[in-house]
């Protein structure tokens, strides 16, 4: 039987929820109930739960803030959120969030509670599965990491909602070498992979489906995966429209169009709806750089790519192939950038 605990600031509710469904033939036991987020995150420290019954709408902690915060500190388990008709839109909120499904307190029938609690049941029995094929031992393997890991898994973790590791690969290449410098065990990852998620869904309106990315849990780099499977989302218009979303189109356009000699913050800013003066504020916020910082960080980027590609390539022929006419200038830019010429660069 898998266990779950009732979370309604309504004890009538939770007292009718609980005397409604018939649980050990949907596979549960109920293992409490309680009035607010704060009382069920306190009654977890002591009772494991396979899945919380959570109004949306309650005082002290709300049913998000309490989903958000379980995700936080990395308590795995599955929800399904109660909520009135007027709360519509807290619910499709926690559909973003990657709930199971949500049970309208105006109109609870058994049968449809039946229904929803054994298909529950059913997706945590096959998380448990998948979870002990990747890694059946995870428990076992877990090791007691030293102050100075710790901190450095702070560290990383601190990184996340700045976002920079989304705009630019330096910041990405930065996280993933610190990551891979600590050890790798499966709690941190997990917990790390949800605050990820977490983040992302909040900043970008997107959905993601956690145990989607489980999967690569014992890859090494499945961070750019997961930053991958976001740009990807971005290009198909499968997300809000957030000031981090534009800012990650603009990005997104600039790497498409290095080559173009005419690429500049104005055209950049009427492509994604925005006036140049207001576009260059929040780019500028949001990845660290001016939009021609950006352009010219790229550019070098990519040139330096075309030299490990073909170490014989002119600086002529890059120069055009990364939007610059003049080689002459590209040249001076290079050595800017890079603190040595083009040349020795090649060299090396």
């Amino acid at each position: 039987m898998y266990q779950v605990l009732i979370v309604d600031d309504d004890k009538l509710a939770r007292k009718g929820l609980i005397s409604l469904v018939p649980w050990e033939q949907c596979g549960f036991t109920v293992a409490g109930d309680v009035a607010n987020g704060s009382l069920a995150l306190q009654f977890l420290e002591t009772h494991p739960v396979d899945l919380a019954v959570v109004d949306l709408t309650m005082p002290v902690l709300s049913g998000l803030d309490f989903i958000c915060e379980c995700r936080a500190r990395g308590i795995s388990m599955e929800y399904i959120v109660l909520s009135a008709h007027e709360d519509f839109s807290y619910v499709q909120k926690a559909l973003r969030l990657g709930v199971l499904d949500y049970l309208s307190k105006m109109q609870l029938e058994p049968d449809e509670c039946v229904e929803i609690f054994q298909r529950a049941a059913e997706k945590i029995q096959k998380k448990k599965s998948e979870l002990s094929s990747v890694s059946p031992d995870a428990s076992k393997s877990e090791v007691i990491l030293t102050p100075e890991e710790k901190e450095g898994w702070k560290e990383i973790w601190e990184m996340i909602p700045d976002l920079g590791w989304v705009y630019n690969m330096e910041q990405l290449e930065l996280l993933c070498r610190k990551k891979q410098k600590l050890p790798q065990t499966h709690k941190n990852n997990y917990r790390l992979l949800v605050h990820i998620l977490q983040t992302l869904q909040r900043a970008f309106e997107v959905r993601f489906d956690e145990h989607f990315f489980e999967t690569y849990l014992e890859e090494n780099e499945w961070i750019p995966l997961i930053r991958d499977e976001l740009y990807r989302k971005v290009k198909a218009g499968d997300c809000g429209q957030t000031m981090e979303v534009l800012i990650l189109k603009a990005v997104i356009l600039i790497s498409q169009d290095l080559t173009n000699s005419q690429l500049k913050a104005e055209t950049i800013a009427d492509t994604v709806g925005m006036s140049r003066s207001y576009f260059s504020i929040n780019f500028k916020k949001h990845t660290g750089y001016s939009v021609n910082s950006f352009i010219r960080k790229e550019r070098i980027a990519l040139a330096k790519q075309l030299i490990h590609e073909n170490d014989r390539i002119s600086i002529g022929e890059i120069s055009e192939r990364v939007g610059y006419h003049d080689e002459k200038y590209f040249a001076k830019i290079f050595l800017q950038n890079e603190g040595i010429t083009f040349s020795e660069y090649k060299k090396h």
